[in-house]
């Protein structure tokens, strides 16, 4: 029986045993308390996983497609996902691709193998986030394929990425070995520099290294109440530390060959009784190919009743990363065993998926290398050229937000995004199962469009998100689920909701008033809100990453979540983020937990588009080891920013730091002081207040607990901002995890006299809408991603609440719900 109808059963023995007596609560109580554990959920969804893997051993997979995950656009993902009925593979997985393999339904459960094409953040800046997530599902293993080292990235990360159940492992993917599975054999071809296979680290840019071994997860607990402890990995840091001093820079890259494994024709059974074949054994060889003989001496050949078998298409995936790696490109002759003069038919590749950057695609040598496979593959091109940011959902959330405040939920930049001709939403939210149902024909729906699917001659294409290369049973490009905005569709959701017209009449009234009152707002300062969401995100909420902007030419980020930087880009679109880039002076990181820095990287090297000049790093002087060794290893960064240490910004401490890079700070700020302190989360985790030249406090606490040291750091602050983790209800689990919930956050506004308590870092179970407490006052607001605020404006926030209520009612009422279940279960539990 399993544990599921145990529970069903004993329940309803209880609910007879009881019927007709006055009280039930000491019985109901002693039941839950024997009831069994349930089994650890990633360990059953392990075990259900590895059952279906042997179960699909014995046949070979009837649907294959390559799927645009990110483009390549500038500032988000480029990723290709690689999906087929038996197990799932990914080509690069950049900093972003979680979240939008959440959102548009691409399964992490059967993702086995992740192929680098070259170790640089815009291949594998997602592949921490990506794992954890993993892990969450069940994924027993991960395997890498790429330039060797490539794996040392986890190894880099031990502290803050913290893998107990899954395993990662790099292939031995040398130009002599090949990988084969029943889906595919893969051969690798190793790319280099001209004259320079690799190249030795930087000398000219040095950071103090500090070697972490702090446990950043020492609060977490498990089932039963105890704190986790990480398994001492000292053996693990001595080989980072030994690469670090033996091992020069990673610059290779890595070009894969993908042969699918041929697959059989169907039998036609109807074909087999016209030709008088009985049922049994015969059947099977001619399954097998086998000619068979009937018993009146007839022969059946197995070609007359099979259907054409399909020989297994080649695809090529590469990235020359620059006109140093042509001439290894261009004169491996490797290729030349799939090039249209000198290739078997079988062996033209189908598609070759391109991530590389336009400058090197323009070049005469690659170009001449392409046209070297003949007309016929299809040339998918995932590189900055694309437009294509990826997420429709981040736009159907701020269409609706928009109808609160135009001003303060503007529409985000719609680059790549076709408004025209939208196609059926069930098709975009389910892509994987009605890809399948299409392919196969049992869908009720229209089969692929013949304008949408089919080779077509030397074709290039722009890859989009969605857009999709079917290798089996049909063969063809397929851009029926290019993402389209809709934005009467979002609208009308809005609309739709019982009493949200009056509602939102009510809120343009007291918006009016309320602006009437403040008269004039200053342009600057002003809050744009890039991630509210905490630990991990999700198609409404990103992680942690606040833009502060000071002035039009000077600004600071709070927190730098995995993210951030597409977040940026979808806010301001292409030109005018590259201006917004250069004005980002300094970057603060709050603690070293990966939901709030792991977006740093992609976001120091997108300022070089726009500036030379490095960025201020506000963070624990324990980043030095991560950014260091990603430095020595995969490439330079140490150049793009300066360090100062949270450390040495504490009340007690400005006399340490050079009074140089102090002074420096503040001026390119705007601001006459920065101050941290130590609050109560993590090990090595501060609060951060900035004074600006006319005054005006903002306080930022990151993660805490409440705590007094972020109340006196704070005093008298024009705004908090502060983390409202959990809603009130949830405050021993807040305890436990270290974060606050929402009436101890506008509680520690009251404390330290703060004029505005802005709301941030909730929980994803959150994501539409928190609850807030009804006494919360006219000087506490909640943010959204996305969400922009002139300081001027902080108090038309709290306006907005009612018809926030109304407007997400349905998740609203259900947090309600949970939260009446909760109180009658501690009810029944304390009686």
């Amino acid at each position: 029986m399993t544990t599921r109808n145990w529970y069903s059963w004993n329940l309803f023995r209880y609910i007879v045993r009881r019927k007709g007596t006055h009280s039930s609560k000491p019985n109901l109580k002693e039941l839950l308390l024997k009831m069994p554990r349930p089994q650890n959920h990633v360990q059953e969804m392990r075990n259900h996983r590895l059952k279906l893997k042997e179960k699909g051993k014995k046949y070979l997979p009837g649907i294959l497609y390559l799927q645009v995950l990110g483009s390549g656009s500038r500032g988000s993902p480029r990723s290709l996902y690689f999906f087929t009925d038996r197990v799932r593979y990914m080509f690069n997985c950049s900093e972003g691709t979680q979240r939008l393999a959440l959102e548009h339904k691409c399964k992490l459960a059967k993702l086995e193998h992740i192929f680098i094409t070259r170790p640089t953040w815009e291949n594998l800046g997602g592949l921490p986030g990506l794992a954890l997530s993993a892990q969450d599902v069940g994924v027993p293993q991960f395997v890498l394929h790429g330039p060797q080292g490539t794996d040392e990235l986890f190894a880099a990360a031990e502290r803050f990425i913290i893998l107990k159940s899954l395993g990662v492992s790099l292939y031995d993917c040398n130009c002599d070995n090949m990988y084969e599975d029943d889906v595919m054999t893969v051969r690798y071809v190793r790319l280099t520099k001209k004259d320079s296979g690799l190249e030795e680290s930087d000398s000219d840019h040095s950071l103090e290294y500090t070697d972490d071994d702090t446990d950043y997860y020492a609060h977490e607990v498990n089932r039963n109440g105890k704190r986790l402890r990480l398994v001492n990995k000292t053996e693990q840091r001595s080989k980072i530390r030994e690469s670090l001093n033996s091992n020069p820079r990673i610059t290779d890259a890595m070009a894969y060959i993908c042969k699918l494994k041929p697959r059989p024709g169907a039998l036609s059974l109807i074909k087999c009784v016209e030709e008088g074949v009985p049922s049994g054994p015969l059947l099977g060889k001619l399954k097998e190919g086998e000619d068979v003989t009937l018993e009146d001496g007839r022969i059946v050949k197995s070609a007359d009743v099979l259907a054409p078998g399909d020989s297994g298409s080649v695809i090529i995936v590469l990235e020359c990363p620059t006109v140093d790696y042509l001439e290894s490109l261009v004169e491996n002759p490797v290729f030349e065993n799939y090039q249209q003069s000198t290739a078997e038919e079988d062996n033209i590749p189908f598609c070759i998926a391109h991530f590389t950057p336009v400058e090197v695609m323009a070049d005469p040598h690659y170009k001449k290398w392409m046209n070297d496979f003949g007309p016929g593959p299809i040339h998918l091109v995932l590189n900055e050229q694309n437009d294509c940011l990826g997420s429709e959902a981040v736009h159907r959330m701020q269409h609706k937000l928009h109808l609160l405040h135009p001003t303060i939920f503007p529409f985000l930049s719609e680059q790549g995004f076709d408004k025209e001709n939208p196609p059926d939403q069930k098709i975009v939210e389910d892509n994987e199962e009605k890809l399948v149902e299409q392919l196969m024909g049992n869908s009720s729906r229209s089969p692929i469009p013949a304008a949408n699917i089919g080779p077509t001659d030397n074709t290039v294409i722009q890859a989009k998100t969605l857009h999709c290369i079917h290798l089996r049973p049909k063969n063809g490009l397929d851009r029926s689920l290019e993402l389209k905005l809709q934005p009467k569709e979002y609208a009308d959701e809005a609309m739709n909701n019982d009493g949200f017209l009056d509602a939102l009449a009510c809120l343009q009234t007291d918006i009016n008033l309320k602006t009437k009152e403040l008269g004039e707002i200053a342009e600057y300062p002003k809050l744009i809100f890039l991630g509210t969401g905490s630990c991990a995100p999700n198609k409404h909420r990103n992680t942690s990453g606040i833009l502060f902007r000071i002035t039009e030419n000077s600004s600071i980020m709070f927190d730098c979540g995995e993210g951030t930087l597409t977040q940026l880009m979808r806010f301001y679109g292409k030109s005018e983020a590259y201006r917004v880039l250069a004005s980002i002076k300094a970057i603060y990181i709050s603690h070293l937990h990966a939901d709030h820095h792991m977006g740093l990287i992609g976001l120091l090297k997108a300022r070089m588009w726009a500036t030379e000049k490095p960025a201020f790093v506000l963070a624990p002087k324990q980043i030095s080891a991560w950014l260091s060794f990603y430095h020595r290893r995969f490439e330079p960064i140490l150049d793009k920013f300066t360090l100062i240490a949270n450390g040495d910004l504490t009340l007690n401490s400005h006399n340490e730091l050079s009074t140089e890079k102090c002074n420096n700070l503040f001026a390119q700020l705007g601001a006459k002081d920065v101050s941290t302190r130590n609050v109560k989360h993590v090990a090595n985790s501060f609060g951060v207040s900035v004074t600006l030249n006319d005054g005006f406090k903002v306080t930022y606490s990151g993660d805490t607990m409440p705590c007094r040291s972020l109340v006196d750091l704070g005093r008298n602050s024009d705004l908090l901002i502060h983390e409202a983790t959990m809603e009130d209800e949830l405050e021993s689990e807040a305890r436990l995890k270290f974060h606050s919930t929402i009436s101890q956050a506008i509680n520690i506004g009251q404390q330290m006299h703060a004029k505005f308590t802005l709301l941030t870092h909730f929980s994803q179970r959150y994501a539409k809408i928190p609850i807030l407490p009804d006494d919360a006052g006219k000087t506490v607001g909640i943010a959204f991603d996305n969400m922009q605020v002139r300081v001027g404006e902080l108090p038309i926030l709290p306006l907005l609440y009612p018809a926030l209520r109304v407007m997400f009612s349905e998740a609203w009422e259900e947090l309600d719900n949970k939260a009446t279940r909760r109180k009658l279960r501690l009810q029944y539990g304390s009686e």
